[in-house]
């Protein structure tokens, strides 16, 4: 296991946050998480449906699945997330 830090872009915020995440978390939880960071620093809820959030890799050039593990998908240290 290791520590991927990681640029989250949010467009309905129009904000850029820096989060890290274990390597062997799943994507559903690093998004989970990311939204529950993301309303508490805003102080409001950013996501109508958090269900329905998107999680967007930049340099993979493509949506990634809940169930994927960011380690074994090849998300690295340094690579942009979008939350759609």
């Amino acid at each position: 296991m290791s520590r991927i830090y990681l640029e989250v872009r949010v467009p309905g915020a129009a904000k850029t946050y820096e989060f890290t995440a274990d390597s062997v978390m799943t994507v559903k939880n690093v998004k989970t998480q990311f939204i529950r960071q993301i309303s508490a620093v805003e102080d409001r809820e950013i996501f109508a449906d958090a269900g329905q959030v998107l999680f967007c890799s930049v340099r993979l050039q493509g949506l990634l699945q809940d169930q994927e593990i960011l380690g074994e998908v090849g998300v690295t240290s340094g690579d942009t997330i979008i939350l759609l």
